[in-house]
């Protein structure tokens, strides 16, 4: 039984940038349908203020690529999407980020909370390209709450990671989205499979 407590458990997002989660995003036309599907915007938004106002703290894993990153001599296929759509662009470590990379409006006020802690950014899909854990462990987390995109890719490796590195993990599943719905399905196969919980956005806050 997963049993969060605002001490200990972090509240985990992936990706909640524009480029797919946004209209007029670079890979929206890809996700939109299991964006109405689940909704998976205003979820993400009742589930990110509602832990942020019964006092859990959020931890934010974005995805940046800069020009040098365009320029990768050997990816996979979902890193190929993302360079072959130019998502996520930020020109370095020190400019804002494009309108694609930019975080969604609506979701910025919680990002932007003075107890929310924003990662370095991921390069593939899991956190062993950025410093989520180390952010974490500094925070004495042991539970990680996921949501975020994409569900079978970002969502999944970020859970399986976190798994592996000792921490106690549960998945909102509807505050996911992916470019299919047989890659959704094959993310809710996965979390059911190696998660503590796999709930829906109204279950998880009924469990915070």
């Amino acid at each position: 039984m997963f049993n969060p407590h605002p001490a200990k458990t972090a509240i985990v997002i992936t990706d909640p940038q524009n480029d797919f989660l946004s209209p007029g995003g670079k890979g929206f036309h890809l996700t939109k349908d299991t964006i109405k599907q689940n909704d998976t915007v205003h979820n993400l938004e009742r589930l990110m203020s509602t832990a942020l106002h019964r006092g859990y703290q959020l931890f934010i894993s974005p995805h940046y690529l800069y020009p040098h990153d365009f320029g990768w001599k050997f990816t996979g296929n979902e890193q190929k999407m993302l360079l072959g759509l130019r998502m996520y662009q930020v020109a370095n470590a020190y400019a804002p980020p494009s309108i694609g990379a930019d975080f969604v409006h609506s979701l910025k006020p919680y990002i932007f909370d003075r107890r929310t802690i924003v990662s370095t950014p991921h390069k593939v899909a899991s956190p062993q390209t950025n410093d989520l854990v180390y952010q974490l462990r500094q925070q004495r987390k042991e539970k990680a709450i996921l949501a975020g995109v994409l569900s079978n890719v970002c969502v999944e490796s970020h859970m399986r990671d976190l798994i592996e590195n000792g921490f106690e993990t549960a998945v909102v599943y509807d505050a996911t989205a992916a470019t299919s719905e047989a890659d959704f399905q094959a993310a809710m196969t996965n979390y059911k499979a190696f998660a503590s919980a796999a709930w829906t956005t109204q279950e998880a806050i009924s469990h915070l």
